[in-house]
């Protein structure tokens, strides 16, 4: 599987739109790897993970066809992760020649109410009848092509369930893992009981230098470090395991360079806009 991250930002992009503090000023000095949009991802050109309102300039920075696109996975609500007014812009005088005019999209219930509360007004005939919505359960896969893909519980917010999603194809496996904090037990022994190691390991890192512990919807980089080690004492990953952090805020304070080293010696990386990685 092709991974890229189109976005690594948290809600409010880094640097934030309206800020002027210490990092939101370094990062628009520096520029390069500090210029974080919001987060998504997509797998094989084909399989979008999240819809920001970002979306559109992933696709022009990314040189991707979005109208190929057959499949997007939402996490949950929050307007940082489904910007519906984008849709509309997928018929009627807006789009032509689509490459793939369906799109099928697996949310929660909250996320497809969502989408028509905030555009429903001005979704046409011919763009809902090719938005095919499944709505999804924790611990309950689903196929989607050649993916297997199983919804997991976010540990994120009191108001709908949040998800993150197991992707799986062709004897290879990719986590991603964001707006959770430390995993639910469930999912840590969901993830030991498939009794093969992950191969890569995305990991909400929003809260930076800050150890957010068992309750908050963000982790920092200490709390990365626990459900790491977790997944390794359990056999749901190996030294194999590629494990990347991602999802940052200002309010984590460490700029790129800052995150390579720390994070580095905890054997792993930090996300980029554009990183790609080969699963």
């Amino acid at each position: 599987m092709k991974f890229q991250y189109l976005g690594t930002a948290a809600a409010e992009g880094w640097p934030s739109v309206f800020c002027n503090c210490p990092a939101c000023r370094a990062a628009r000095e520096l520029g390069g790897r500090n210029i974080r949009t919001r987060s998504q991802a997509i797998v094989d050109d084909v399989m979008l993970l999240d819809f920001p309102c970002d979306t559109y300039q992933h696709a022009l920075q990314q040189h991707l066809d979005l109208s190929a696109v057959r499949w997007l996975l939402v996490t949950h609500s929050h307007t940082d992760h489904i910007y519906p007014a984008e849709l509309v812009n997928r018929g009627g005088c807006y789009s032509h020649d689509m490459t793939s005019p369906t799109l099928d999209i697996y949310c929660n219930e909250a996320v497809r109410d969502y989408i028509f509360k905030a555009a429903g007004h001005e979704l046409e005939k011919d763009v809902t009848d090719r938005l095919h919505f499944h709505i999804v359960k924790p611990f309950e896969p689903f196929t989607a092509g050649p993916y297997t893909v199983t919804p997991l519980p976010a540990k994120h917010m009191s108001t709908e369930q949040a998800l993150f999603y197991l992707i799986e194809r062709e004897g290879r496996s990719l986590l991603y893992a964001h707006d959770t904090g430390r995993f639910y037990p469930e999912v840590f022994e969901f993830l030991k009981k498939r009794g093969t190691p992950l191969d890569f390991v995305s990991l909400d890192c929003t809260s930076g230098c800050y150890e957010n512990g068992e309750n908050n919807g963000h982790m920092g980089l200490a709390d990365t470090v626990i459900v790491k080690n977790r997944l390794l004492a359990d056999g749901a990953a190996d030294e194999s395991t590629r494990f990347v952090v991602n999802h940052f805020s200002h309010n984590g304070k460490w700029l790129y360079d800052e995150l390579v080293q720390r994070a580095g010696k905890e054997n792993m990386e930090p996300s980029y806009d554009g990183m790609t990685v080969e699963i």
